[in-house]
């Protein structure tokens, strides 16, 4: 090694301090010290910093969010379909009516976790697109009981494509669910049997409750 060349290089942080000390120790014993501002020195790691791009590949149909960590995503889908087979309990309701539903959930490991799920307004998509009361079961807030199944195998996020009818493949049951939820009043069982042939956009007209919040309360997670 070149005589002269940098041997280490020492910061020295006050927390009392604004500057930072920087000390480089040379192979030929001199010592080389310099005050920097915090700031400064924050903005220089940064400069230098790379990070690498992340690829989302393709996305399924329905996906209105997107945040990627380190280790996985937070995505955000809406049905895009208006009618699905549902279960209440036992019994099957072919074809019933939707609003229009998002569903969020953490993606990590192959492994989906921490599901949420809300009712929005009708419409283009906005950050202040309303939202409402959810008018079925198994909601609390935002939190989407999914019981104990387990949702693997979700590696890439195409394969999200069929998450919002898995979702809704699930029963509903009766946990969380409040009359006073909707503008009816009814008991669940009751709900069920008195949408099932209406057209979707009777719950904009005569169901829905708005809840004060909106799109980006949704997606950042607030409740």
């Amino acid at each position: 090694m070149m005589a002269g060349s940098i041997r280490k290089a020492v910061l020295h942080l006050d927390p009392l301090k604004s500057v930072v000390k920087t000390e480089l120790v040379r192979e030929d014993g001199t010592h080389e010290v310099k005050h920097i501002p915090g700031g400064a020195l924050v903005n220089e790691f940064k400069a230098h910093i790379r990070m690498a791009p992340v690829r989302s590949g393709l996305l399924p149909p329905g996906v209105v969010s997107l945040t990627a960590y380190p280790d996985g995503w937070d995505v955000t889908l809406q049905n895009v379909t208006d009618r699905c087979t549902v279960w209440y309990h036992k019994t099957v309701y072919p074809d019933f009516p939707l609003p229009r539903l998002l569903l969020r959930c953490r993606m990590k490991g192959g492994m989906l976790n921490g599901f949420q799920m809300a009712v929005c307004d009708a419409g283009s998509l906005s950050p202040e697109t309303k939202l409402y009361r959810f008018p079925f079961p198994n909601v609390n807030g935002f939190s989407l009981c999914v019981g104990t199944n387990q949702f693997t195998g979700y590696d890439t996020l195409w394969k999200l494509r069929g998450l919002m009818h898995r979702v809704l493949s699930l029963p509903f049951g009766d946990d969380y669910y409040k009359p006073d939820c909707t503008r009816l009043g009814l008991s669940a069982r009751e709900l069920f049997e008195h949408l099932k042939d209406k057209d979707p956009a009777y719950y904009y007209s005569d169901v829905l409750i708005p809840n004060g919040k909106t799109l980006t309360d949704f997606i950042g997670g607030g409740v």
